[in-house]
This record gives structure tokens, C-alpha cells and sequence, in this order.
């Protein structure tokens, strides 16, 4: 009796947990959207079109984390830890039937990968383009007999 209330716990609890991450998913997706657009504004030097996708980004960001508190508040009321090694091993005691969501935890896993790896790539064309800038500044302060000093990593001071 008792392991037929389980499965019929379970068997309720997959679909809620798969909604929930397919929510996710679909928010990700829009998120990695956005960062590759930023990429190429970034690259093409479009400033007016970084702001909108920094407003975009963040609007995103807080859909992301209303929907990720939501996910772990379930996983925790189903008693299930909430590192990412639990639940990959978790998931894998599942029945088979429940693929979907074993496949929609994967996806969401990779393309929580795929956010950072991009936001990574944005940050090094930032980074590149502000050391550019600053480097362009002090040789225009130097040409107007300005007299630059450096920080302790090397960067100019004007």
C-alpha cells in the first residue's frame, strides 16, 4: 500500500517538476538570445543597443531566479537536496518513463553552461574594448602634454 502511494506521489510529482524546469529552459534560451546579440553589439560598438539588452538581461535575470527558487523550494519540499550531484543521482534511480525529465534537468544544466560561457565571452569583449579605450585616452592626454601616471597593475592614470 505503501509503495502504490509512492508511485502515485511520484507520478504526480514528475509533470510539476518537468513544467517547471521546461519554464526555465524556455527562459534560458531567451537569456542566451539576448547575450549573443549583446556579443555582436559589443563587437560592432552599437552602445545604444548594449543598454536595451542590459535592461532585457535583467528583466531575465529575475524571471530566472523566481523560477529557480520555485524549482528548489519543490525539490526541497519533495525532500531531495538541491546540489546538482544529488539530483543527477536521484534522477537516475527514477523509472525509465521519466526520461523527459532526466533529459529537461540535462538540458537546463547545459544551457546554464552555455550562459556563463557566453557572459564569459561578453566580458573579455568588454574588458578588451575598456583597456582599448583607456589606452586610446592616456595617448591623447600624452599628446596634449598631460602627465600620466600608472596604478599598480600597470593601467594609466590620468
Amino acid at each position: 500500500m505503501v509503495q502504490r502511494n509512492m508511485s502515485s506521489s511520484l507520478k504526480s510529482f514528475f509533470p510539476i517538476l518537468n513544467d517547471l524546469l521546461l519554464k526555465e529552459i524556455n527562459e534560458l534560451h531567451s537569456f542566451i538570445d539576448i547575450l549573443r546579440k549583446e556579443e555582436q553589439a559589443l563587437i560592432g560598438g552599437r552602445i545604444e543597443e548594449i543598454d536595451l539588452y542590459s535592461s532585457d538581461k535583467l528583466r531575465l535575470i529575475e524571471v530566472l531566479t523566481q523560477l529557480s527558487n520555485q524549482r528548489d523550494e519543490y525539490l526541497k519540499g519533495q525532500g531531495i537536496n538541491l546540489d546538482e550531484n544529488s539530483i543527477n543521482s536521484w534522477l537516475e534511480k527514477q523509472p525509465s518513463d521519466q526520461l523527459s525529465t532526466k533529459e529537461a534537468w540535462n538540458d537546463l544544466l547545459n544551457l546554464a553552461r552555455t550562459v556563463r560561457q557566453q557572459n564569459h565571452s561578453n566580458g573579455l569583449i568588454i574588458a578588451s574594448r575598456l583597456q582599448h579605450h583607456q589606452r586610446a585616452l592616456a595617448a591623447l592626454h600624452s599628446a596634449a602634454g598631460n602627465v600620466s601616471c600608472y596604478g599598480p597593475k600597470g593601467q594609466a592614470y590620468i
